[in-house]
């Protein structure tokens, strides 16, 4: 197991000062790096040893595995990883649960610098703000704004809040098509990439095929068709040369 991470450090380099409250939301444990003044206790990980105490967590593991729901832990957002400033022993329980993910109540630190990773930590708050979906982890510049711009797509076409409309593309738009993505193992094209770039990227390319065809295609069909595109482009590089032909073809002139 990797070190833990003290947020204190990162929180320095990013310049991260202004928090955001995200409130209680579902974490993924795998993203939880770090902790907050206690990353020392952890040198190989969130283990059982001198900064957990192994009774306690056994006994929180027992509960788990009986069903019982634990209080949520307090985390630090920092970019896309998270920090504990409390409930070390809860989130180690979970880990050893086998539990995918911890309620959470979040706390999001925007980054002041000028990287990409910078920029991309404060797009995803302003998107999480807006629309109250939080559980979506995007890697470029430029593609939560995209998001948005879809959501409100989907908005006018109901006539509801953004949030609203935003609940609604989340369960009926988003995760069907994350789940056909995830069936076709289309992740493993795109190394060090999330399966929501992966949404994105499938989204432009079901724009640019319902262009050509003039009418939308549909979202299985544009994932037949992305599965079959990605089994003979060489992986992400040939997909995005073959993304960014059809737009110049098509742009406007």
């Amino acid at each position: 197991m990797a070190p833990f991470k003290e947020f204190e450090v990162a929180q320095r380099a990013h310049g991260a000062l202004a928090a955001r409250p995200l409130g209680v939301i579902q974490v993924p444990v795998t993203e939880i790096v770090g902790s907050v003044g206690r990353a020392r206790y952890f040198p190989r990980g969130l283990r059982p040893g001198r900064g957990l105490t192994p009774s306690r967590v056994r006994r929180l593991v027992a509960a788990l595995n009986h069903g019982e729901a634990l209080p949520p832990v307090l985390l630090y957002r920092l970019g896309h990883e998270y920090y504990i400033v409390d409930g070390h022993h809860r989130v180690a329980a979970a880990q050893l649960a086998g539990q995918q993910d911890v309620d959470a109540e979040v706390v999001a630190f925007l980054p002041e610098g000028g990287s990409p990773e910078d920029v991309v930590a404060r797009e995803r708050i302003l998107f999480e703000q807006q629309t109250g979906i939080t559980t979506i982890v995007l890697h470029e510049m430029g593609q939560y704004p995209k998001l948005l711009r879809w959501i409100e797509d989907f908005q006018r076409q109901r006539g509801r809040s953004v949030k609203g409309a935003a609940r609604d593309w989340y369960a009926k738009v988003y995760l069907p098509a994350v789940d056909q993505l995830k069936e076709r193992r289309l992740l493993r094209y795109f190394p060090g990439r999330s399966v929501g770039d992966l949404f994105v990227y499938l989204g432009d390319h079901k724009w640019i095929m319902s262009k050509a065809a003039g009418r939308d295609i549909g979202m299985r069909a544009a994932v037949d068709s992305f599965a079959r595109y990605l089994a003979t482009s060489r992986g992400p590089q040939g997909f995005a040369r073959w993304l960014g032909t059809l737009r110049r073809r098509r742009a406007p002139g």
